[in-house]
Formats: C-alpha cells, structure tokens, sequence
C-alpha cells in the first residue's frame, strides 16, 4: 500500500513538471489554440477579432481591409502541418488554404496562405501572426 501511494505521488510529481510554464509543449498548445482562434475569425471576416493576434506593427493596415469583407465570404479552410522551430519554440510556420467568393458571384476559388508566426522573448505562450490578408483577398478577386 505504502509502495503504491510513494508511486502515486511520483507520477504526479512527474505529471506537474509536464506542464512547468517552461514546458515546450505548452508553447506549442498555445501556438494551436492562437492560430485556430486567428483562422476561425477570419473565416466569419471578424478581422477584430482576429487582429488580436496580428503582429502590432502590422495591425493597422490588417483592421483596414475589414471592409472587403462586405463582399467576400470564406466558405471554408484547411490547416496544414505546423513547423515549429524546435530550439526556442519562438517562430514557427502553417499552410491554410481558404475557400472562399465574392458577392454576387459564387464561384468558389481556393488560396494559400503561408502563415508565420513568432512569440519573442518575455511573450510567454503568446503568439503573433504576420498575415497576408490583401495577397488573400487579391486572389480571391475581392479587391479588385
């Protein structure tokens, strides 16, 4: 009995530094959690939401193209593989490839968007993404 609770207490000791706040793991989940969060938005065109996690130098000019989104809709999307850099957990990269058409039009065109994202030192698990939203809203023929 004595055996079993000393290796019931071990494996939970074990289990806590799993997920220590230095954890890799954590960073990778919150990453996952960020670029599902961004993706989602920009699905629905909530670019408000979705510029939560634009890199700041580049919020601005991403907030306007929300009106493109009077006419365009995403209709759906498909996220790649996430390369994440292994050796600080500070950058990494995801396909998307968006369906989507414009209003009144509904022929459905298919784009890929490259997405990288960073978390820089002093972040903690909060990432940025620096989007392509006009390459995308170009090659759906929303800016046109």
């Amino acid at each position: 009995m004595r055996a079993a609770a000393l290796w019931i207490a071990m494996a939970g000791l074990g289990l806590a530094a799993c997920v220590s706040p230095n954890d890799p793991w954590e960073h990778r989940e919150a990453l996952v959690q960020a670029q599902k969060r961004y993706t989602e938005a920009i699905r629905w065109g909530d670019l408000e939401k979705a510029s939560r996690y634009v890199d700041p130098e580049q919020r601005e000019s991403f907030l306007a193209l929300s009106s493109s989104f009077d006419t365009i809709r995403i209709s759906d999307y498909e996220v790649g593989e996430l390369d994440l850099e292994p050796e600080k957990l500070e950058h990494a990269e995801v396909g998307v490839t968006y369906r989507g058409y414009v209003l009144p039009h509904y022929i459905e065109r298919r784009v890929n968007e490259q997405q990288v994202w960073y978390r820089e030192e002093g972040m903690g698990n909060e990432w940025r993404v620096r989007p392509q939203l006009a390459a995308i809203l170009d090659e759906i023929g929303a800016r046109r």
